[in-house]
């Protein structure tokens, strides 16, 4: 009977069994969260996929979007982004077998202008990652790190704070060492942006050698990603990692 032979056949030959037998789409709907919370849940599938497998992974924040592609990029995959409504979406197949222990976080951190490690030859220690001190100064000596959370210097007055800020930016140049960074977060982040008055000396700050790290989160909490002149965007694992191996945190 041609009914017989059809169930001899092979499942392959039978209408629909491509799609039957196709690995389901792993959906990571990561939609309202900052980073590095959907790094962390990308990382977490990809360790729990197999070689083939394919990943989705749904963002509605640019810098998020940014970060989870470097991740892929550097596990090997190419994944393919598109944009609608508002969303990002990062389609990608897992390449690797094993997914390195080193913590999502980390793919936070940018790419290019990120703060600079040690000199080479020097050993990794709890400065790595930040510039190194200046010829002359005392062996092991380690540059401060400045904090600016906010558009002026103080409280009080705000027009008060406001000049105070400028007169402090204009004068860190002045000090020895130089400071390796200055990390811009919370309202902060509004000085490295259009509009500053502060532009010209950050800047020139640039020039030495001092990285601006300015919190992406908070560009994006002030919609001011599009405005901003200096420095690197960064984020909380930067930000701490370079505090941390601060000599000394400066918070006018």
């Amino acid at each position: 009977m041609t009914g017989g032979r059809r169930s001899g056949m092979p499942d392959a030959d039978l209408p629909g069994s491509e799609d039957e037998n196709a690995m389901a789409v792993k959906t990571i709907d990561a939609r309202g969260m900052l980073c590095p919370r959907p790094l962390i849940l990308v990382k977490k599938a990809l360790e729990e996929m197999a070689v083939g497998e394919p990943l989705e992974v749904l963002l509605d924040n640019a810098t998020a979007c940014d970060n989870v592609r470097r991740f892929l990029q550097d596990h090997g995959s190419r994944p393919e982004e598109a944009q609608a409504g508002g969303v990002f979406t990062l389609r990608a197949v897992k390449t690797a077998p094993t997914v390195p222990e080193r913590p999502a976080e980390a793919w936070c951190a940018p790419v290019a202008g990120s703060v600079a490690g040690p000199a080479a030859g020097a050993a990794a220690g709890p400065t790595a990652g930040l510039a190194g001190a200046p010829a002359g100064a005392p062996a092991g000596a380690r540059p401060p790190v400045v904090v600016i959370n906010r558009e002026g210097m103080g409280t009080g007055s705000e027009e008060l704070g406001r000049l105070l800020i400028q007169a402090c930016c204009n004068t860190l140049k002045e000090l020895q060492p130089l400071p390796a960074a200055i990390v811009f977060y919370n309202a902060g982040v509004k000085l490295a942006c259009e509009g500053s008055p502060v532009l010209p000396a950050l800047r020139d700050l640039e020039t030495r050698g001092v990285k601006l790290l300015v919190c992406g989160t908070c560009l994006d909490f002030f919609e001011l990603k599009a405005k901003r002149q200096v420095g690197t965007v960064s984020n909380m694992y930067d930000i701490l990692q370079t505090l941390a191996g601060a000599g000394a945190v400066i918070n006018p």
